[in-house]
């Protein structure tokens, strides 16, 4: 079952939520209970005991990172030249 790890843009707010099979309701923020795109889905760590295969991991986290907010940017700037 998994846990995805959510930041709200309007509050702040780091929350997770858990997904079973049988959800059907949607992540809502605790603090404010916004839905939807003020939701940033974030990339989670998971738990292993073999160092290199983490410090391999925290690798790909920071690229992932890096690669997600070039994205973001990217397309922040082309929304603004639509307008």
């Amino acid at each position: 079952m998994p846990i995805f790890e959510y930041k709200c843009r309007k509050c702040g707010t780091t929350f997770e939520h858990l997904v079973l099979p049988t959800t059907t309701e949607v992540a809502a923020c605790p603090g404010c209970h916004a839905k939807g795109k003020n939701l940033e889905q974030m990339i989670s760590l998971f738990a292993t005991k073999n160092e290199s295969a983490t410090t391999r991991h925290m690798d790909w986290v920071r690229k992932e990172s890096k690669n997600m907010k070039y994205e973001q940017h990217q397309m922040e700037r082309r929304m603004a030249h639509d307008d």
